[in-house]
């Protein structure tokens, strides 16, 4: 009832749909037909960190596969997000790191 209804939301509109970390081919192929086609330009995009469910759901797509930050860059972007980009300000004394 539930998919109906957003199918029904859907169709005819366009929309942009973030499906983020799929675990599995089966999740997606629970909520795809949710998904009315168109042809309007509108998309689902989709992530993963399994590379066999990307290349399931996007056959004939390359998957963008991303690599983990470094120690120093995951420092350096936490700093970004707490401090701003002007990351004096996050200094060690004040901050307790």
């Amino acid at each position: 009832e539930l998919a109906e209804q957003l199918y029904k939301s859907l169709k005819g509109r366009r929309y942009l749909i973030v499906m983020d970390d799929v675990w599995n081919a089966e999740a997606w192929n629970d909520v795809r037909r949710c998904f009315p086609n168109d042809n309007n330009g509108s998309r689902v995009m989709v992530t993963s960190r399994i590379l066999k469910v990307a290349r399931f759901i996007s056959p004939l797509n390359a998957p963008h596969v991303m690599r983990f930050l470094t120690v120093d860059e995951s420092w350096k972007l936490l700093q970004e997000k707490l401090c701003g980009l002007d990351s004096r300000l996050c200094c060690d004394d004040e901050m307790g790191w």
